[in-house]
């Protein structure tokens, strides 16, 4: 279980780091929109942090999708 989770995370961390860049966006501009500390999205594109629902939310938000259409790159 723990390493499916791991993995899943690490997906997912990828995927925002994708998304982030292609909106052209730091890791500084994207903790702004979402109103946390830039440690954490650098710890959330790393996969070593399990991203809460608000912060999902307000990642989700920052790429004007849904939160359920971000998390879509963990189905493959």
């Amino acid at each position: 279980m723990q390493k499916s989770y791991t993995i899943l995370l690490k997906k997912l961390g990828k995927e925002i780091t994708r998304l982030r860049k292609v909106h052209g966006l730091t890791q500084q501009d994207l903790s702004a929109k979402c109103d946390v500390d830039v440690r954490t999205i650098q710890r959330i594109e790393k996969g070593e942090y399990g991203v809460g629902l608000h912060i999902l939310l307000a990642i989700a938000h920052s790429f004007n999708m849904s939160a359920s259409d971000l998390l879509s790159c963990l189905k493959s």
